[in-house]
């Protein structure tokens, strides 16, 4: 009783928990209960393709990375924009059996009508799903079924749990990609901002990883913004997947944004984080701006445009290296001047055998 004055109490919230939990008992292509399926088995719907399912496209020559795409080519269906408070997250293995035997076999042509799959709508009063349990307890309220609360209650709190963990593991891989990332030296953070945005618009700005300013953003498939830094530490480390929607992603389909949001992220007005300066520059001429102050070598936090990775030296042409060790040369030709009488040859020879040495390499350093 007390268990059907609080469910009549907060009526939509639990309402929409009792959905989204009878959700998982579903198929998110035909719609059939998962006990009806004879094998049993469930595949994610989104995701990248499991290794059993990729060795077997892999020997018919197919390429397939992704369930979305599978499903997109068989039924038609564009499962991308999917709510888990509306759709399915799984499917069955018949669903399964139809995709594989349009691209796994080589003759077979099967044919997937639009009608075969289900389409799913938003939770209502007259919902099929997960209502009749609770169209029982209207009917009887003057004698509530006992049992049948308590297997609302456990679903309610199969749901709780599965909420709180789902938060849980959000927050700690957040936590481990920040700290693969590790750029707060060379990211500026939100906080020095001039102007107070609201909310969402500063999420559209900042990376979604380090949750800094975007520099050098970049565009995954699935339309998701990161720094480009730290997008590429994280696909290096965690795995070839969007750290936001876990979606397919290598370093090749990264491409850089439209012109017109660059420009806009560029217009930005931040404050100096200097103590004394209390300036506010476009993000644009930030950099400029901090190299004016004495202090902005060692305090002062430089923005990483990103760019071209540094080639090795040894990689570049004459003139690209004797640019680039141009104050190392001035420094020998300084040093041989003053105490080898200008025989910068041998200060050079020198400097090659203790790089040697300090890499205990003795023996080259003994024949040279």
């Amino acid at each position: 009783p007390k268990f059907s004055k609080k469910f009549h109490a907060d009526g939509k919230s639990s309402d929409k928990a009792i959905h989204q939990a009878r959700l998982r008992h579903f198929c998110r292509i035909c719609g059939n209960h998962f006990k009806s399926d004879g094998h049993n088995q469930r595949y994610p719907v989104h995701g990248p393709v499991d290794a059993k399912t990729q060795s077997l496209f892999r020997k018919k020559e197919k390429r397939v990375t992704s369930w979305p795409d599978l499903i997109a080519r068989v039924f038609r269906i564009d499962v991308k924009s999917d709510v888990d408070s509306i759709h399915p997250t799984e499917f069955c293995h018949n669903c399964w059996s139809i995709m594989y035997r349009k691209f796994g076999s080589a003759h077979s042509q099967v044919y997937c009508p639009r009608n075969v799959t289900m389409e799913w709508h938003p939770h209502t009063p007259s919902c099929g799903i997960c209502f009749t349990a609770h169209r029982g307890l209207k009917r009887k309220r003057h004698q509530p079924n006992v049992q049948l609360s308590k297997k609302l209650k456990t679903v309610l709190n199969h749901a709780r749990r599965d909420r709180r963990k789902r938060t849980q593991a959000r927050v700690s891989s957040k936590e481990v990609m920040k700290k693969i990332s590790n750029c707060s030296k060379i990211h500026l953070s939100t906080k020095l901002l001039a102007v107070d945005f609201p909310a969402h618009f500063v999420k559209s700005i900042s990376c979604q990883i380090c949750e800094h300013i975007l520099a050098d953003p970049v565009e995954t498939t699935c339309k998701h913004l990161f720094c480009r830094i730290c997008i590429l530490r994280c696909l290096k480390v965690m795995g070839s997947y969007c750290p936001s929607c876990r979606y397919p992603c290598f370093p090749t389909d990264l491409e850089s944004p439209v012109k017109s949001f660059l420009s806009i992220l560029n217009s930005l007005m931040v404050k100096c984080p200097a103590q004394e300066c209390n300036e506010e520059v476009s993000l644009e001429k930030y950099n400029h701006h901090v190299s004016s102050h004495k202090e902005s070598k060692e305090t002062l936090v430089h923005i990483n445009k990103g760019g071209r990775p540094r080639q090795h030296l040894l990689s570049l042409t004459r003139r690209a290296q004797k640019h680039r060790l141009r104050e190392l040369k001035i420094q020998v030709k300084e040093f041989a001047d003053k105490e080898e009488g200008g025989d910068v040859k041998s200060v050079c020879l020198t400097l090659f055998l203790l790089a040697l040495r300090a890499r205990n390499e003795h023996r080259q350093a003994d024949e040279l």
